[in-house]
């Protein structure tokens, strides 16, 4: 194994710091942080509130559960 296929297997993943200014920069600039993302190559994505799909209050599960036909 030579050293450049050593270092496609390795992995760069953001220390703490850098995950922590990322979140203080989004909140700076007026983001509500919802959560988030952190890839293998050391990208980290703010994910904001606003960008969320709105929830549903019940899955069809979870209404056809409720009226009693599962």
């Amino acid at each position: 194994m030579n050293a450049q296929s050593a270092m496609k297997g390795a992995r760069a993943y953001p220390g703490k710091v850098a995950i922590r200014h990322a979140v203080e920069a989004a909140r700076d600039l007026g983001l509500d942080v919802a959560g988030i993302e952190v890839t293998l190559d050391g990208t980290i994505r703010i994910l904001e509130a606003r960008a969320q799909p709105a929830m549903k209050s019940e899955s069809l599960f979870d209404q056809l559960e409720a009226e009693g036909k599962i």
